[in-house]
């Protein structure tokens, strides 16, 4: 299927989004911070990315004009992952570049309804 890099701090979110993607027959990459994911994603050229937008040092925020700029990373879809569920918070996300918005707790059908949109 497709190649998925997931960039959160936390482990245990990377740890469900791992078996969730899998058991769909994606490839899962992983990268612990926004510095890590911003490499991993110019190395590995995943199919979509899923960014927690809160992570300490560099941010999902951060990362997006980044991701948006490079030539290897530009056309990427990116799923933002947040705790914020306002519609001020979707509307930034979507303004700084991401393609869909998720929110935690994650529900895997919004989940995967989205990487369906996008990755078709």
């Amino acid at each position: 299927m497709a190649k998925i890099l997931v960039v959160d701090d936390d482990s245990l979110i990377r740890e469900l989004l791992r078996a969730l993607l899998g058991n769909h027959g994606h490839e899962v990459v992983e990268a612990f911070d926004g510095d890590s994911g911003i490499e991993t994603s110019r190395l590995e050229k995943p199919d979509l990315i899923i960014i927690d937008m809160n992570m300490p040092g560099l941010t999902g925020w951060e990362m997006m004009p980044l991701l948006r700029s490079h030539p290897d990373t530009r056309g990427i879809p990116i799923v933002a992952l947040t705790g914020d569920k306002t519609s001020d918070g979707q509307d930034e996300a979507h303004l700084a570049g991401c393609d869909r918005y998720v929110t935690k707790p994650i529900d895997s059908v919004r989940l995967f309804s989205a990487l369906d949109e996008l990755l078709d």
